[in-house]
């Protein structure tokens, strides 16, 4: 099993370091901006201020949004710790290094994993920009070098997996 996780680990690497934009100026800035789409202070605000603007049923259905994403960030740091595994390279500003210190699974991803779901079904005439949001936002750290692409693509589909089973469960009361 070790030689097929090890193929896989090389696999990613190249991958991930095929979509680097390091060399590329306007490629590096418009990254610089699209990786903080998927900073959770933002997220926070955004969610406490949906929360206080909307009135029912949105305001409950933002509200599962932020419960959506905390599960899910439980899920991904409790996988982040036990596994441990190093991000590509130590990067400035885009993770903390005191807490945040492992790649995989991403949290930012994480938090997009959700968007594209909980954005289309609270605001369906916004639905092509959750999913812009989303995709760029974990680009980004790839392309910045902050995450392998194993870890954007783990990360995302626990946001998807935790947001698909609350978006289910609260139709029955929603």
């Amino acid at each position: 099993m070790s030689g097929l996780i090890q193929r896989l680990e090389a696999l990613d690497q190249r991958w991930s370091l095929a979509l680097r934009v390091d060399d590329h100026r306007l490629g590096k800035a418009i990254a610089s901006v699209a990786a903080h789409l998927g900073d959770g202070p933002l997220w926070l605000i955004l969610w406490f201020a949906g929360i206080i603007y909307f009135q029912p049923p949105r305001r409950w259905q933002i509200a599962l949004w932020l419960l959506a994403s905390i599960i899910a960030a439980i899920v991904t740091y409790s996988i982040k710790f036990a596994l441990k595994r190093p991000r590509p390279q130590e990067v400035d500003g885009f993770y903390s290094k005191g807490y945040d210190r492992h790649a995989f699974p991403s949290g930012h991803a994480t938090r997009m994993g959700t968007l594209p779901l909980f954005g289309a079904w609270i605001f369906p005439q916004y639905a092509a920009l959750f999913w812009f949001i989303s995709l760029i936002c974990i680009w980004a750290r790839v392309a910045l070098g902050v995450h392998y692409l194993g870890d954007i693509i783990a990360g995302w589909l626990i946001g998807a997996i935790v947001g698909v089973i609350l978006i289910a469960a609260s139709s029955l009361y929603l």
